[in-house]
């Protein structure tokens, strides 16, 4: 249940990635949303599931906006294996890294994307310009509270269970029976 549930958070938070955030498709201000789903698979859900969800997430990245089909995968999978590892070699509690890691991991990520990219289309690239990827990764960071915030409630309610049986129980009669 859980895989299909952060699959289809998964396909909303695309569409609302490059439909309702892209005003333009060189606007600065889009966050990429699809990166705080990855690294909260990476930090929270099980490495099976994650790899599932991951699986579909770029799969739906490739089909809305793959320059090269395989990319946004390879971006993804990447990623995820990077944030995995360094958070569970991390000595301090998880609240002091998670959210500054997301950003730092996302430009260093998004900066090997661009390299690779470029050499297997040459000129067919928005140049890398360093206060532009600042903002886009400041606005993850600044995403990346409410939404891994959303993402627990989410995780949290399917964990308890979609419909409360214990509302629908049945007393008896004998107070003293369980």
């Amino acid at each position: 249940m859980i895989v299909l549930v952060f699959t289809i958070i998964s396909l909303l938070l695309v569409v609302i990635q490059t439909s309702v955030c892209m005003l333009h498709p060189t606007w600065v201000a889009a966050p990429d949303l699809y990166y705080i789903l990855l690294a909260y698979l990476a930090y929270r859900l099980p490495l099976m599931s994650s790899l599932v969800v991951l699986f579909f997430l770029g799969c739906f990245l490739d089909v809305f906006s793959g320059i090269i089909l395989g990319m946004y995968a390879l971006f993804c999978f990447s990623s995820f294996f990077l944030l995995r590892f360094i958070a569970q070699k991390m000595p301090v509690s998880e609240s002091f890294y998670q959210v500054p890691l997301i950003g730092v991991s996302y430009l260093v990520m998004s900066w090997c994307a661009y390299v690779v990219t470029s050499f297997l289309v040459p000129g067919g690239l928005v140049e890398w310009v360093w206060w532009k990827m600042m903002l886009r990764t400041g606005l993850i960071v600044l995403c990346a509270y409410p939404l891994f915030w959303l993402l627990e409630r989410i995780q949290y309610r399917l964990a308890k269970g979609i419909f409360s049986w214990k509302k629908f129980r049945v007393r008896t009669d004998n107070r003293y029976r369980a």
